[in-house]
């Protein structure tokens, strides 16, 4: 099952990759979207863009189907490698493990300036995809999952909205 969304923000794009870029910055925004236990296991340069991997402890609102698979919290391991493309696009592929969870979630965000869009200075395409080999409740794993992530995904894009303004003021 595919997730997919787009966000769009004010701000240019090397304000908005502050936010996935910056250990501070990262912290401060899991936090505040309710993680606990975060942790930056690495962040590093590469050739042609960066590297982040962090392990956070999610909340999860789950039904009681599923209580044996996904608890209260559920840690969340995510690494990231961030590309800088020819046409001066930002790829990140993402590989987002539920320790202990039988479910696959890969994913890419592609962080552009469409320049042509009156008041929009950067856009984040999302596409993120779930996967689960579980027999039965495998699909409503999967179904959960998803709608975990849309709702996620939505409360992210709200902070980064609420937040980036003020960033770009303090600097």
């Amino acid at each position: 099952m595919q997730v997919t969304a787009i966000h769009e923000y004010k701000e240019d794009l090397d304000t908005l990759l502050r936010y996935f870029s910056e250990e501070e910055l990262i912290l401060e925004k899991y936090q505040q979207l309710g993680t606990r236990n975060t942790r930056i296991l690495k962040l590093e340069e590469t050739d042609d863009g960066f590297i982040v991997e962090t392990q956070r402890d999610v909340p999860a609102n789950v039904p009681g189907m599923l209580k044996r698979f996904l608890g209260d919290f559920n840690t969340v391991r995510q690494k990231e490698s961030w590309h800088w493309q020819e046409n001066e696009q930002l790829l990140c592929n993402m590989e987002v493990e539920l320790i202990g969870v039988p479910a696959s979630i890969n994913g890419k965000m592609l962080f552009s300036e469409p320049g042509n869009t009156p008041g929009i200075a950067a856009r984040n395409e999302v596409t993120v995809t779930v996967t689960s080999s579980v027999p039965l409740v495998g699909s409503t794993l999967v179904s959960f999952i998803c709608d975990d992530i849309k709702q996620q995904m939505q409360s992210e894009y709200q902070y980064l909205c609420d937040k980036l303004p003020q960033l770009e003021t303090e600097d």
